[in-house]
């Protein structure tokens, strides 16, 4: 056979798939069809604007992690996620005693000016003096997140100062902080608000704006400090909190969230969660619960892609939402800490591409299902759940949570799929908003579709809903190819995402499909579909 005559076999052996040659032999080629309706005539409900947000665990304050908040990096990152929230909190927080003038202050203590207003940005760590923090953070951090999680909790101090980084941290962020207060401080059985009195008094003369939680899953204050709290003895105390927020003009209409329950694991949460909103649920603005897939010591990579596991937080949704919808109608509900792993994260898998299969799922379930705002634990940390990794460069999550910021909006539609053979299994998770009117590509009508292929098949979503002129695809897949899920870095649509320098982001760029009825979503990965002519009834 002629060399020209194998080459034309060769050519027509293989076949054009999503802008790419595959060979026939590809699975890809064997792409399972997924049919998806849409109604775009009216929107099931609308998440706050600030519904992704994120925290920064209180243990930070043991490593003297905080003076990163200084960082023009981290800000120029989390500013990128704004608007949102800050939550500062976690286990640690019930362990933290307000110290104004500190004497133990940190050993990078620097002249550091306290803002007067919240207009003022902090002062900037010098580069060379951030490089350095950053280095030894990261020679600590490996350490610490061995360390943080064994069950040993100490007492720690937040000073004035302290106080001061982090609110101009999140003021400079474009985020709103929520800060979180010690309930283990009691006598009696009662809260002793004596030290949150003077955190309180400190922030009202600098005219903070910023809001409160009391306590971090109050079901755990036996294990962590061998003491039991009812959950109408904690409604009674968040009424003191209440009342001792309203005698400063300055938190007046602060916002107060709690209980701050663990997931419903077992009944006595429940009966708690029951007893703090008859007594406390009234006077918060919202209601807040914990959540975490599995455990960060002895999850697998399967579990990070199992459609059960991912289906679980449904009927957890739903049950917290039935306990509010029955003792405080009408009350928003919050998840106020959540990631993939409890325990401080799962070791190179919850920093991992493979991760953002439950972080997307978990913002597209939560949005569908009634939940106001997701708190992400932790932007950055010892731990293996963060954002940004502990020399601060953005992990996949982080990049995901960018994107997301940027087409989604508050609107949630009402989507669903169906597999023509019945074999979908939740393999195709696909979610719809209107698109976020800020966004640069928006036109009027315009939706946004996320959609995560957890097979090791590509998937060919039908659109079943209309034939469109102008779709712009974000497709995120692993960085490294050997790694593969395990990557800790990302591709969009081919091209890897870094930050330009320490204080510039790239462009976030889609790529426009040729006019069509359908997609292609290749195995394992997860993207964002923004349907520019949908002409959606439910987005003008």
């Amino acid at each position: 056979m002629s060399s020209l005559l194998l080459l034309y076999l060769w050519l027509h052996s293989c076949v054009l798939v999503n802008g790419f040659r595959a060979f026939a032999s590809d699975p890809r080629v064997r792409a399972k069809s997924v049919q998806v309706d849409a109604d775009l005539a009216r929107h099931l409900r609308t998440v706050s604007p600030r519904f992704l947000s994120v925290a920064l665990d209180a243990s930070l304050l043991r490593q003297h992690a905080l003076d990163l908040l200084q960082s023009e990096k981290l800000i120029t990152l989390t500013r990128a996620l704004s608007p949102g929230y800050l939550r500062f909190g976690g286990t640690g927080a019930d362990f933290v005693l307000f110290e104004p003038n500190d004497p133990r202050l940190s050993p990078y203590e620097h002249s550091w000016k306290s803002p007067k207003s919240q207009d003022i940005h902090p002062y900037l760590l010098p580069l060379e003096l951030e490089e350095y923090l950053i280095h030894l953070w990261s020679l600590q951090a490996p350490l610490m997140a061995k360390n943080e999680f064994q069950g040993l909790f100490k007492n720690m101090t937040i000073s004035g100062r302290t106080l001061d980084i982090l609110y101009s941290f999140a003021n400079c962020s474009g985020l709103h902080l929520i800060f979180g207060l010690n309930a283990l401080l009691r006598k009696n059985h009662v809260w002793d608000s004596s030290n949150a009195q003077e955190l309180l008094q400190y922030c009202a003369l600098k005219q903070y704006n910023m809001s409160w939680e009391l306590g971090n899953e109050p079901n755990s204050f036996r294990r962590k400090a061998g003491i039991k709290v009812r959950g109408t003895q904690l409604g009674e105390d968040f009424q003191h909190l209440y009342s001792l927020l309203h005698m400063f003009r300055t938190f007046n209409h602060t916002g107060l969230y709690g209980p701050d329950i663990g997931q419903p694991r077992r009944r006595p949460i429940i009966t708690m969660l029951k007893g703090f909103l008859e007594t406390g649920g009234e006077i918060l603005n919202a209601v807040t619960w914990h959540h975490y897939y599995v455990n960060g010591r002895n999850t697998s990579l399967k579990d990070f892609l199992s459609p059960q596991v991912l289906d679980s937080l449904v009927w957890r949704i739903n049950e917290i939402l039935q306990v509010v919808a029955k003792t405080v109608p009408g009350k928003k509900v919050w998840l106020g800490e959540t990631s993939s792993a409890y325990g401080g994260g799962a070791p190179d898998l919850s920093n991992r591409y493979v991760a953002g299969f439950m972080w997307l799922d978990k913002l597209g379930l939560s949005a569908k299902l009634g939940i106001d705002v997701v708190i992400r634990q932790v932007l950055f940390g010892a731990a293996y759940y963060q954002l940004v990794d502990w020399h601060l460069d953005p992990l996949p999550d982080y990049w995901l949570s960018l994107i997301y910021k940027k087409l989604v909006g508050i609107k949630v539609l009402n989507i669903s799929s169906t597999q023509s053979d019945g074999g979908n299994k939740g393999t195709l998770r696909v979610y719809m908003h209107c698109t976020n009117p800020n966004s640069e590509i928006y036109q009027k009508g315009a939706v946004t579709m996320f959609a995560l292929n957890l097979s090791k098949q590509d998937k060919q979503i039908l659109l079943h809903f209309g034939r469109f002129n102008k779709i712009i695809q974000f497709l995120l897949q692993p960085g490294d190819n050997e790694e593969g899920l395990r990557s800790q870095s990302v591709k969009l649509n081919g091209q890897l995402l870094k930050m330009v320098d320490h204080k510039t982001l790239p462009v976030i760029k889609g790529k426009a499909l040729q006019a069509a009825s359908s997609v292609i979503l290749p195995a394992q990965s997860y993207a964002f579909y923004v349907i520019q002519d949908a002409k959606a009834p439910a987005c003008q």
